[in-house]
């Protein structure tokens, strides 16, 4: 300690030029931390903020998404050092938590951090889309990426919306973030907005009144199919404060909705939890959520380390939804930490079954958040979770990391290799294994975007293009697009390309210019002329792409003129109706033999225990025993209440 601080006021008292000492520190103890891992890191005055925002859900604002975005006027001016890190890959564009950082968020589509943030290593690297236009250059405005319900919406606002001036003062050449500031401030004042909506004349204008914005963790609450069949559907976005009770109130609702529907059926016949791109939050109320699936009693998840004290957290009170209930829970790659506990816990108990079309993320880690003097705040990793089974999910091994390990001191990552991973146990008996996220009990495929559907993503076309529809059109009831505007917006598409202002081939655009270059310096002429023809060809294949994937790109363009006129959460609705995961679920509840024979429940649907109740003792004896020289030193594992607080509820998006 005493040497860092001799080096910093020698650096401030004698160094060449003046040193902001405030900088250095940051930067001295961030590369400190990076040695570790990377959800360990200190967070200054507006870092601290910012997760403060995520942890709890809460903020004073207006409830705005905002981005900047180039002005659709010349050419893209693309540097060769931005070509060379084009994404090539057509997955895993954004990370989890990109869609909800905002308020007046700052929308940023590059970065990749969160509280329970994705992973940031080589080897689990989420991929991320490099801007392809110099900002230097290339001139921007701030428009509306999403207006939430309740709040910016209900004022007026609606995605697309350029935004002009706050308060009278315009903010033409400002930044994103500049205008968030401007946006925000004492709840129970006013902010006065001026906009310009594509398809109307001049400027408009609203009022909207700052308040604490709750960002809902549940974006849609709804039944799938007849509501008598009574099937719900629940789509749980993230983990914070208020979740449990959030999870609570959408239980109980599609409970009497359903026995409204069918006094004489069961009443709510099975349960769809979405935690699809969920990347986690809060594990108590990961724990909150459990408790109203799981039977009374059940061990939810253990946690442990060095410096830890052993935790196990139980439910404590009888499950809100019925046993009877048929649970599916849906995940894919970037369900993550919290969201992984409870998909854990179902799946090791066998209360419900898990769907998807892949592992889940594997973050097994528990970070804990201490407040340091000057706002400022140290989160760093202090344990290991456990589901019931014993089994810790985590994917990657994090080593201690120096400037001889790793590029700027950055920790050692290794994945765990599937010799390495153990098995065990559900309560039935059911075979798993540790250290690679939850595997899913059905496999269902999703419909991987084409290189042409992606590239149309990126590049804001589909929204691009909405904005001019708007111009010249009115929504209608039914609406959907037909062939003549899918014909409008292919020339459309075709002559943004030919103006420059977007590249069809950008997928391929990194590699293929590097390769260029090397061909040029090494004076092959002839193969730098055909790798140009080559590229040329691309966009011609990806134009035919137009009639191959007629059908998902008819539902992208749908979806960006309604969000023109549609609150996000009727949109979420609509798009269930082409999940290929949520029809399978539909199908599976629907199905009780099947159900039952995946759970290996008896033929009446009651729990099939007694074997797996012997596999779970005796892993659990064995861990035991290799734990006990661990457990002495950091004492007994103790009982948790759970808590439930279900105050300050904001309004949840129940379509029925």
């Amino acid at each position: 300690m005493t040497l860092f601080e001799n080096i910093l006021s020698d650096l401030d008292a004698r160094y060449v030029d003046a040193v902001d000492t405030r900088r250095l520190f940051e930067t001295g103890v961030g590369a400190m931390l990076r040695s570790l891992d990377p959800y360990t890191e200190f967070e200054n005055r507006k870092d601290a903020v910012a997760m403060n925002e995520m942890v709890t859900g809460k903020y004073a604002g207006v409830g705005l998404v905002i981005a900047e975005r180039p002005v659709n006027e010349g050419k893209l001016d693309l540097k060769e050092e931005t070509l060379k890190s084009l994404a090539v890959d057509a997955e895993d564009e954004r990370s989890p938590f990109d869609a909800q950082k905002d308020d007046g968020f700052e929308l940023d589509l590059d970065a990749a951090k969160s509280y329970l943030e994705a992973e940031d290593d080589d080897a689990v690297k989420p991929k991320t889309v490099a801007k392809t236009a110099d900002k230097k250059k290339v001139q921007t405005e701030i428009r509306v990426v999403t207006a939430f319900e309740g709040y910016a919406f209900d004022a007026g606002m609606r995605p697309g919306d350029k935004l002009v001036a706050v308060d009278g003062t315009t903010i033409k050449g400002s930044t994103a973030e500049q205008v968030r500031l401007m946006l925000r401030g004492e709840p129970g004042t006013e902010v006065s907005v001026d906009f310009e909506r594509d398809g109307v004349q001049g400027i408009s204008n609203v009022q909207i009144p700052r308040r604490l914005v709750k960002i809902p963790d549940i974006k849609l609450t709804t039944f799938l199919g007849e509501k008598k069949e009574g099937i719900g559907y629940v789509q749980l976005s993230a983990f914070s404060g208020d979740t449990g009770a959030e999870m609570r109130q959408s239980i109980l609702a599609l409970q009497k909705a359903a026995e409204r529907a069918d006094p004489s059926a069961q009443g709510l016949r099975g349960l769809v939890v979405d935690l699809r791109g969920n990347p986690g939050g809060l594990l108590t109320s990961a724990v909150d959520v459990c408790s109203l699936l799981l039977p009374n009693g059940s061990d939810i998840v253990s946690a442990r380390g060095r410096g830890f004290p052993g935790v196990l957290y139980r439910s404590r009170t009888e499950p809100l939804l019925d046993p009877a209930t048929k649970l599916v829970v849906l995940v894919n790659g970037s369900t993550a930490s919290a969201a992984e506990i409870v998909s854990g816990a179902v799946q090791d108990l066998d209360v419900g079954v898990i769907l998807g079309a892949e592992r889940t993320f594997g973050k097994g880690l528990v970070q804990n958040v201490e407040n340091l003097p000057f706002d400022t705040a140290l989160k760093f990793t202090v344990a290991k979770y456990y589901t019931p089974s014993g089994r810790c999910i985590q994917s990657t091994n994090y080593a201690e990391g120096g400037g001889s390990d790793a590029k700027d001191g950055k920790f050692v990552a290794t994945k765990v290799e599937e010799k390495d991973k153990t098995e065990y146990f559900t309560r039935a008996g059911r075979r798993v294994q540790d250290g690679g996220g939850i595997e899913a009990d059905v496999k269902v495929p999703t419909p991987k975007a084409s290189a042409l559907e992606v590239t149309l993503l990126r590049s804001d076309m589909f929204n691009r293009y909405a904005g001019e529809w708007t111009k010249t059109h009115k929504l209608r009831d039914n609406f959907a697009v037909n062939d003549e505007t899918y014909r409008d917006f292919q020339n459309f598409v075709t002559q943004t390309q030919r103006d420059g202002r977007v590249r069809l081939e950008s997928l391929y655009l990194g590699p293929l210019e590097v390769l260029k270059k090397e061909l040029q310096q090494s004076g092959y002429t002839t193969s730098k002329k055909e790798l140009e023809a080559l590229q040329n060809n691309i966009v011609r294949e990806m134009e035919r792409d137009f009639v191959a994937y007629k059908k998902d790109i008819k539902e992208d363009l749908s979806t960006a003129i309604l969000s023109r006129y549609l609150p996000s959460s009727m949109l979420l609705d609509r798009s269930l109706r082409t999940d290929v995961q949520v029809t399978a679920a539909y199908k599976l509840i629907s199905n009780p033999s099947k159900f039952n024979k995946i759970l290996a429940r008896n033929s009446d649907g009651t729990p099939g225990r007694e074997r797996g109740d012997l596999a779970m003792e005796r892993a659990r004896r064995k861990r035991d025993v290799a734990r006990n020289v661990e457990e002495v030193r950091m004492g007994k594992m103790r009982g948790v209440n759970v808590g439930e607080n279900f105050d300050g509820l904001p309004r949840l998006n129940i379509n029925f």
